[in-house]
Order: C-alpha cells, then sequence, then structure tokens
C-alpha cells in the first residue's frame, strides 16, 4: 500500500508510519525500501505512538 501511494504527487511527502506484529529486520527493511516514514510493532503504548507522530511531523 506504501508503494502505491508514494507512487502518487499527492502522497510523495506524506509521512506514513506502519503499525504491525513484524519485528524482525527484513520486514523493517521492505517497509523503508517502498518508503515507510517510521515503524511501530504491536501492541505498543499509545504514548509511543504520539511521540513518533510528533517526532514525524516534526
Amino acid at each position: 500500500m506504501i508503494k502505491q501511494l508514494r507512487a502518487q504527487p499527492a502522497y510523495r511527502f506524506t509521512p506514513m508510519l506502519m503499525l504491525t506484529t513484524e519485528a524482525g529486520g527484513d520486514y523493517k527493511a521492505k517497509g523503508k525500501a517502498a518508503g515507510a516514514t517510521g515503524w511501530l510493532v504491536k501492541p505498543f503504548d499509545p504514548q509511543k505512538l504520539l511521540g513518533v507522530v510528533k517526532k514525524v511531523l516534526g
């Protein structure tokens, strides 16, 4: 999905976080290659999500 969104000009620079159950390095590399801005493994602390969103939005 991220690859498809990144291909559209309107979403080229939109921050995108992956929320997933996968913690392996291979999956993170694939997400980054697809254009993911950040990565959170479920379950996660809601405060951590807010922190990552604030960091990504600057």
